[in-house]
């Protein structure tokens, strides 16, 4: 999978591993494939991941039938966040601090009570 939960010092982050090679992935080197060769009636197309034009070449030649397309992994995030899905990076950073500081709270009162 290419989209992981990574163990840092901090805690766990999201990541982006390489389908082919498992190495992280930065946004301005990687790459998104995938098949235009897929039947109209499955109306969508399974990515996949490269961190690098050497990768994405090693990922299509593992499937010689196919014919692939290529995007910016930035170009198909922000695509993706902004455009599909609609979310507002603003409005989720700001749930997710209050969220964070109800949790501590909840902590705090935990502790007290203890």
């Amino acid at each position: 999978m290419p989209f992981a939960m990574e163990l840092q010092p901090e805690g766990f982050v999201p990541a982006v591993r390489c389908d082919h090679c498992g190495e992280s992935v930065t946004a301005e080197t990687g790459l998104v494939l995938w098949s235009i060769d897929v039947p109209a009636s499955l109306s969508a197309a399974p990515i996949l991941v490269a961190c690098d034009q050497d990768c994405a070449d090693a990922l299509a030649a593992r499937y010689p039938e196919s014919r692939f397309a290529l995007l910016a992994l930035d170009t198909y995030l922000v695509t993706l966040v902004e455009d599909s899905l609609s979310i507002d990076a603003d409005a989720v950073r700001q749930r997710d601090a209050l969220a964070w500081a109800i949790e501590q709270t909840r902590d705090e009162v935990d502790q007290a009570l203890e």
